[in-house]
């Protein structure tokens, strides 16, 4: 039989819609996706492993390493021969999905070259080290000179020079909780911006909601709810939501009529504990908090979720639409199907489009899913009958563009929303 290349191009797009769709049980119960590990969807307190903080001397070489700070992950550190070391990178819990994070410190007795073997178990390197000199204030990815990865042994080998002053090597760039307080004490400073406590963590952190409501907006309002940082090491979605949320903040003339008509609620920091654990994916009692939005198992959904409600006691609010701040391997937008209600004129189809065109730089992709799986975009679009998406930033994007792409997709957005405002209600 002789196949077309238009068959053939049919079947490749079936095969690869099986290949990214989710997997259900014959109950149709979902499962998770096709890169989720056995057992995702279960979201009652599971038991993690926590690592060993300390501070470890070779004695010979002169030389230490540490991981004695928040945000910071070494599993295990040893010494293979002089000025080579292997430093262990194992998750809080396993199966996990791969999102491989390390953090620590090093620094010597006195100058000297040295080799870091970093062995990743029970994943594979996902994101290439990132460098500080001046503790912690910038960083820089280590160049192909400074770092190699060997997939056949999956050991990545780092070299570097190391001096008295501490030099700080993390997978991503670290942002702990401190950083976001400092962040959300600042954005408050506006009159119109308010940080509220909504909840505790396993680990008693607080659990903040960032309130931006004009009080001499339209009588009617639509409300914009924004969600950030369930998951630990995914830091460039996370910068790129704070660069979102300052320009829907801002003092231009397009973000001042914006907040006549939209209040936003965000979330931005959803999960502290993993963060300043130096978790791989997960809170302080394992669960992947984005596959909790179905039963709320958890404090920080289950807060989040309690205070989101109240939304749909206030007459003149009207949630319009939900944006779920991420990263992964690519820039995509993971809209909920068009063909679903409430999926109004395919909207976040358009911003995308927009986004495309005016910085195609980016390559920005689109890839849509049905609503049935637990995760935060679903539960707004089943809970408000509201449009949402969740938005996921390159995990290497160059930082360069961060900013630029953060500033002109929330320009966008405030556009095209203030242009379909008076179609909502």
């Amino acid at each position: 039989m002789i196949v077309s290349n238009k068959e053939l191009l049919f079947l490749f797009f079936i095969l690869l819609l099986l290949f990214s769709a989710c997997r259900s049980t014959e109950s149709g119960l979902f499962e998770g996706y096709d890169y989720d590990p056995e057992g995702v969807t279960e979201t009652h307190d599971r038991k993690i492993t926590h690592q060993h903080k300390r501070t470890v001397v070779f004695l010979s070489d002169g030389i230490w390493i540490s991981n004695e700070f928040e945000g910071a992950r070494v599993s295990d550190v040893y010494k293979i021969e002089p000025f080579r070391y292997r430093i262990e990178i194992t998750p809080e819990i396993t199966p996990i999905n791969n999102s491989p994070w390390y953090a620590f410190k090093i620094w010597g007795d006195h100058p000297a070259d040295v080799e870091i073997e970093l062995f990743y178990e029970a994943g594979r390197q996902r994101y290439i080290p990132k460098i500080s000199r001046d503790n912690r204030v910038t960083w820089s990815v280590a160049s192909e000179n400074e770092y190699v990865h060997d997939r056949s042994s999956n050991i990545g080998r780092l070299n570097l020079s190391v001096t008295e002053e501490k030099t700080y090597i993390a997978a991503q760039e670290l942002f702990t909780s401190e950083h976001f307080d400092n962040w959300l004490f600042q954005i408050t400073k506006n009159p119109f911006a308010e940080s509220q406590t909504i909840g505790y963590s396993h680990e008693n952190r607080e659990l903040k909601k960032l309130l931006i409501s004009e009080t001499d907006g339209a009588s009617e309002r639509g409300v914009i709810i924004i969600y950030g940082r369930q998951h630990p090491p995914e830091i460039p979605g996370y910068k790129l939501s704070l660069f979102f949320l300052e320009t829907l903040a801002g003092n231009s003339d397009l973000a001042k009529e914006f907040r006549h008509y939209f209040d936003i609620w965000a979330f931005p920091f959803i999960n502290p504990d993993g963060v300043d654990n130096g978790h791989w994916r997960s809170n302080a009692a394992g669960v992947d908090l984005n596959r909790d939005w179905n039963y709320f198992r958890q404090p920080e959904t289950a807060a989040i979720r309690n205070r989101l409600m109240d939304l749909l006691e206030i007459q003149d609010r009207k949630v319009f639409y939900g944006i779920d701040f991420h990263s992964t391997g690519r820039n995509i937008f993971y809209p909920i199907r068009s063909s679903n209600p409430a999926i109004k004129d395919r909207f976040t189809y358009r911003w995308a489009e927009k986004i495309r065109t005016e910085i195609p730089e980016l390559s920005l992709g689109i890839q849509s899913f049905d609503p049935e799986s637990p995760i935060a975009k679903n539960w707004t679009y089943k809970t408000f009958n509201a449009d949402a998406v969740t938005f996921e930033v390159w995990d290497e994007i160059p930082r360069n563009q961060l900013e630029l792409f953060g500033v002109r997709s929330a320009e966008i957005f405030m556009e095209m929303m203030l242009n379909e405002y008076h179609s909502f209600f």
